[in-house]
């Protein structure tokens, strides 16, 4: 299981809107061979990323909570979302190649048509694989955190 730590920033309803910390990476920007990730996100204005989850734990805003995803559902999302259109980007420049072989202009063209074509695809794919993989669930809270006077009333 992969778990993340988050704060939830609201709730509405039956679900939580939980808002990740976008530091990213290992946490070791500053260390000997970092790779220095973390600060390549802050120097391009990374805003906090915030998601739905059902609120299962009775969650209120401010709390700290521990996110959990099951193992593998990553992986099948970012393959859905990088993979995908790569493929597709060289099958379509490979294709544009193999119809006019004697002009560039033709594989970058048919690279951009399966880039395309591949977004498009994994934009349609995603709903339901999104359906089919178990979502996250917030496993815990502890201390609040205010974000304002009135949230921690």
């Amino acid at each position: 299981m992969m778990e993340q730590e988050a704060i939830v920033a609201g709730i509405e309803g039956e679900y939580a809107y939980v808002q990740l910390d976008v530091g990213g990476g290992c946490g070791r920007c500053h260390e000997t061979g970092g790779c220095q990730s973390g600060i390549l996100g802050q120097l391009f204005g990374s805003q906090p990323r915030r998601f739905r989850i059902s609120n299962r734990i009775g969650a209120k805003p401010g709390d700290r909570v521990l996110v959990r995803v099951a193992d593998g559902v990553p992986l099948r999302v970012a393959m859905l979302t990088y993979l995908l259109p790569a493929l597709f980007l060289l099958f379509g420049a490979a294709t544009g190649t193999a119809l006019r072989g004697d002009s560039d202009a033709w594989a970058a063209l048919g690279a951009l048509t399966g880039l395309v074509i591949g977004v498009l695809a994994g934009l349609t794919f995603r709903r339901s694989l999104m359906d089919a993989l178990p979502e996250p669930v917030l496993v815990r809270h502890n201390q609040t955190i205010c974000f304002s006077k009135e949230a921690c009333r």
